[in-house]
């Protein structure tokens, strides 16, 4: 075990295995870099009932090598929707009038330390940067909690992470995610939320990139307790990832699918509740004697009158 805490303070929000599941909307690159499109996709999101925003930060170029033909399609692509500092302020300040955390990934030094200049109240490691130890140790700095994403890691890298992050965080979120979009069924693994809660002691999260709702629903009863989906106000807006995104009334549905879980999956109990108890009478059998015959039926009498005796004492006779 790793000594994190059990209990993650965001702002006004306290997120346990105890309380209700903490729902992020990844908006990620689908504000188009438009303001626009950035603050009616937070107001829409704040309508499907999430907890919280999240961006991406970064500067293409300390990340993605320019220079690489290769990675040329994927250089444009970021440049194109990279957020400058007055974006990234308007952003919080919308997310905070209608209620909602703002928080953000860096993918670089410099947006941590932009992000720092903003007061963002967590952090969150995407999948890739798990192995990215320069990173870690920068975000680990900040002294704020982190979201740690685990898209495509090997376990080694998963528990190195954790090694090199315990005794600097003492708030971490450790999310288990498959890094493929969309993620078809027979490759979510759901049971690896239970392999993660065997060694690691803090929160747990899952960052889910299937269709729906039901994954996200099952990781609650797992005990995943952060739930994030890539959001978009329009599929049919042009960008990489809105078709791959869910739409408000879909992240509508995931808010009351995953709060629900959390009710039915309540608490682990060794007796039932009273309401329960109270089915006994009609339900259960009380003895009595019919033609010399001993023989149980229905209501249990005995509960309501101590002269007579349940079904159980049969084993007397």
């Amino acid at each position: 075990m790793y000594n994190f805490k059990k209990e993650i303070i965001i702002e006004n929000k306290k997120i346990s295995k105890f309380e209700k599941p903490f729902l992020v909307a990844e908006i990620g690159l689908n504000h188009n870099n438009d303001l626009e499109i950035g603050k009616r996709t937070i107001a829409a999101a704040k309508k499907s009932g999430v907890d919280a925003v999240k961006f991406q930060s970064y500067v293409t170029e300390d990340f993605i090598d320019k220079e690489n033909i290769e990675a040329k399609f994927l250089f444009d692509i970021f440049k194109k929707y990279e957020l400058d500092e007055k974006k990234h302020r308007i952003f919080q300040d919308t997310a905070k009038n209608e209620g909602l955390i703002f928080f953000s990934t860096p993918l670089d030094v410099k947006s941590v330390n932009l992000l720092s200049s903003l007061n963002v109240p967590l952090f969150k490691i995407a999948s890739g940067d798990i192995v990215n130890s320069e990173l870690l140790l920068e975000v680990s700095k900040t002294n704020k909690p982190i979201f740690l994403s685990s898209g495509a890691a090997e376990l080694f890298e998963i528990t190195r992470a954790l090694e090199l992050l315990r005794d600097k965080v003492q708030e971490l979120c450790l999310m288990y995610c498959v890094s493929l979009y969309p993620t078809p069924i027979n490759e979510l693994n759901l049971e690896t939320i239970s392999l993660y809660e065997s060694f690691f002691d803090g929160v747990l999260g899952f960052s889910d990139h299937s269709e729906g709702f039901l994954a996200s629903a099952i990781a609650v009863s797992k005990n995943a307790r952060v739930i994030e989906k890539h959001f978009t106000l329009d599929k049919n807006l042009n960008g990489p990832d809105h078709t791959i995104s869910l739409n408000p009334e879909e992240m509508k549905l995931v808010s009351e699918m995953i709060e629900k879980s959390f009710l039915m999956t309540g608490e682990k109990r060794t007796k039932p509740s009273e309401q329960e108890k109270n089915g006994r009478f009609f339900g259960r059998r009380s003895l009595c004697v019919e033609n010399g015959a001993m023989i149980s039926k229905r209501p249990a009498i005995h509960l309501k009158d101590k002269s007579k005796l349940e079904a159980w004492d049969y084993l007397k006779f």
